[in-house]
């Protein structure tokens, strides 16, 4: 599996694969969450006007809300999906072209992209990190007013992403009495408070905190495959906002929030990785944390819609583990963003904007390195020496963008758009054009199309001085889609839309053998993903909603230097989702998801060798890389919701039912070393499988 990265400011972190591997397991001692995550619509049209404009969505659910107070409809039958518990964005696994990063957890991987692709906003501005260690996402729903997945094919206003764009939008505090909500539930309970405080201010204040700590004591859990949990993880997260309508056409925002999970464990040598590195045995940690602030301002007194953002964001882990090594980095984001949408003429809307973004990085690390990508099947087979440094690095971003969203007839419409962006790190210029299509073909028939180049920053690990190669380009991609969308009328509608996306200069890792070894990286490897994504979708009526969503995708990567091509490691050919919430009274809510793929990508094991590294200690011996696959995974989620008075007070009663079926689902295969003691023995596989069946009440009061 790849590595941990670190990036700008995606990704928080680099670390050799090992660690990696060790993190994993660390996080694997507690409590497992499934993640998913939402889409919603632009509210305000501002967004609209770049790349497939209102058509790159992937999926739309219901009517948009123009209150910015309020959650949107799609977004609430989101919150309300089974297997989700709650959080808002715990359903984006069951919308079309996303997959889990690694078996049924991990960050979303989109579209046959890679999760370090992607690029999340928060408000307009860079996000810290929108997901803990165990997936579930760091707001509370209470907070959550929209939601949009950008999938393909989007618009000039997002830039350093190739993969796909995860736009959140947080509601505006209500002007309302003073009030209060809080969650209690074994895994994670909360308090929300909002209210007004002048005639044109308002406010809210969220915070949770994990539990699972204070039910289950280290002690009472027994050493597992190697492992001894020494702090039982935890996480806890808060949001603030403050607004102030200045005047009818201004408003300020001012927001905070902030995030933090921590974990620790005792390897002993019956641990897999460890058996493989026996100087990665003994005690880890890790520590992660973000906290960061917006300024946000709104003006619509000239004729158009101007945005300006002011945020500032800091990030910070820290992982210990083995002989001594660790790793810490702390990174440091200023960002300066503006916005302009304003109609020109009859036909024409033209939005333009800018962002500037100063990024100051610090790493230090005494770790082993591992010079490896996800093209590679196991990152072990490239250790190489023991390395320790600090470095600092101040990279800055730029970009200016133009939109045209052209009205051509009633019939047709065109965006035209053009983005130049600059990093000064890698010293690159790039001019990416977009452009989308839109014909109404008839009544409640729309076909669209979309085309656009991206690129983003290199992952640091690759890029770094000492770990990567400085002179590395930055990754690229070309996206094309089709899509066709009709409404049939009683909450009924279907789409479908097809996509095609290559990749250049993507990272190669190289081997000590190779005549260039000593580069670590080059730019060597191309890459290409197709697919279609069909959506069966049944809005709010009669009391429930359903959705169907199948998606089919090819994913590949392609060594140039000996033009060898093997399938992605996150390739999932086939995904099926079926959603359905139903009411049968107006103080109960029952629904359930079923998602049935096709089984994660390996690389089957096909002999042993001598670890060259350690005595007494063996590798696997890998046979074509990711060429096997695991058996489908299927898993049924169910949920059940009353409403209620609990001491005179409004409140909500939560039973969540994860793997009703109990469905022991293969999550992975690898070298089964507690029956294997030399080269000279037969290879023994063991196979990871999903948990069983979880229960998780919960309880919301409203004061």
């Amino acid at each position: 599996m790849p590595m941990l990265v670190g990036d700008l400011p995606r990704k928080r972190t680099f670390l050799s694969c090992s660690a990696s591997c060790l993190l994993a397991a660390l996080l694997s001692s507690g409590v497992s969450a499934q993640t998913s995550d939402a889409v919603r619509e632009t509210a305000n049209g501002e967004e609209s006007g770049g790349g497939a404009g209102t058509l790159e969505e992937t999926l739309v659910l219901g009517e948009r809300r123009g209150n910015f107070t309020e959650i949107t409809q799609e977004t609430q039958k989101l919150v309300d999906m089974p297997g989700a518990m709650g959080d808002p964005l715990a359903a984006v696994f069951s919308l079309p072209g996303v997959v889990y990063s690694n078996g049924d957890s991990g960050e979303p991987a989109v579209r046959g992209s890679s999760p370090s692709d992607n690029m999340f906003l928060i408000d307009f501005m860079p996000a810290g990190y929108i997901f803990h260690d165990f997936n579930t996402s760091v707001f509370h729903e209470y907070i959550m007013q929209d939601f949009q997945l950008h999938s393909a094919g989007f618009g000039p206003q997002y830039s350093d992403v190739t993969g796909a764009v995860f736009d959140i939008t947080l509601r505006q505090p209500k002007k309302e009495q003073l009030y209060g909500v809080f969650d209690i539930s074994m895994l994670r309970s909360g308090a929300f408070v909002e209210g007004q405080i002048t005639e044109n201010t308002a406010f809210y204040v969220s915070g949770r905190q994990s539990l699972i700590h204070y039910f289950i004591d280290e002690d009472d859990v027994e050493e597992e495959d190697g492992l001894r949990v020494e702090k039982m993880p935890k996480d806890t997260d808060y949001q603030a906002k403050f607004l102030w309508d200045i005047s009818k056409n201004n408003t300020l925002t001012f927001s905070a929030s902030g995030a933090t999970d921590t974990a620790a464990a005792t390897f002993t040598r019956d641990a897999d990785f460890v058996r493989s590195n026996p100087d990665f045995q003994g005690y880890a940690e890790i520590d992660n944390s973000y906290d960061g602030q917006n300024l946000i301002w709104d003006n619509y007194s000239t004729g158009g819609h101007l945005k300006v953002g002011i945020g500032h964001l800091y990030d910070s882990n820290s992982l210990v583990w083995g002989d001594g090594y660790f790793y810490t980095g702390e990174a440091v984001t200023d960002t300066v963003k503006a916005q302009y949408v304003v109609p020109v003429g009859s036909s024409h809307v033209l939005t333009l904007g800018a962002k500037g973004q100063q990024n100051e990085l610090t790493y230090r690390y005494d770790q082993v390195l591992f010079v490896c990508t996800d093209f590679d099947s196991d990152c072990s087979l490239t250790r190489r020496e023991r390395i320790a440094d600090s470095q600092s690095i101040k990279p800055l971003e730029s970009v200016a963008f133009l939109n045209d969203r052209w009205q051509l007839t009633s019939r047709f419409a065109v965006d035209l758009g053009l983005q130049w962006q600059n990093n000064d790190y890698t010293d690159e210029t790039f001019v990416n054009p977009r452009l989308a299509l839109e014909y109404i073909l008839a009544d409640n028939w729309v076909m669209s199309s979309s085309a656009g180049r991206y690129n983003r920053f290199p992952d640091l690990e690759t890029i770094l001085p000492n770990v990567g190669n400085p002179d590395l380009k930055s990754p690229t991609s070309d996206h094309y889609t089709l899509g066709l969308m009709h409404e049939m009328g009683d909450g009924w509608s279907w789409s479908v839309e097809t996509y095609y996306k290559t990749m250049d200069d993507l990272p190669l890792a190289l081997s000590e053998d190779d005549p260039d070894g000593d580069l670590l990286y080059v730019n060597d490897v191309t890459g290409k993903a197709y697919g279609f994504d069909l959506l069966v979708n049944k809005e709010l009526t009669r009391n429930w909603y359903s959705w169907v969503a199948l998606s089919y995708a090819k994913s590949q990567r392609t060594n140039e230097r000996d033009d060898h091509t093997v399938d992605y490691y996150l390739d999932t050919p086939m995904v099926f989702n079926w959603v359905v919430n139903y009411s049968p009274t107006r103080n109960f809510n029952l629904g359930w998801r079923w998602t049935a793929r096709s089984g994660a990508a390996y690389t089957p094991i096909v002999g042993l060798r001598e670890n060259p590294w350690f005595e007494d200690s063996v590798l696997p011996e890998y046979g074509e890389a990711f060429s096997e696959r695991l058996p489908i995974y299927s898993q049924l989620d169910l949920r059940f919701k009353w409403y209620s008075k609990l001491w005179r007070l409004d409140a909500e009663y939560v039973i969540d039912v994860i793997n009703a079926l109990n469905q022991k689902n293969t999550l992975g295969r690898s070298l089964d070393y507690k029956k294997i003691e030399s080269v000279d023995d037969e290879v023994a596989i063991e196979e990871t499988e999903s948990m069983g069946i979880i229960l998780a009440a919960g309880i919301r009061i409203k004061i």
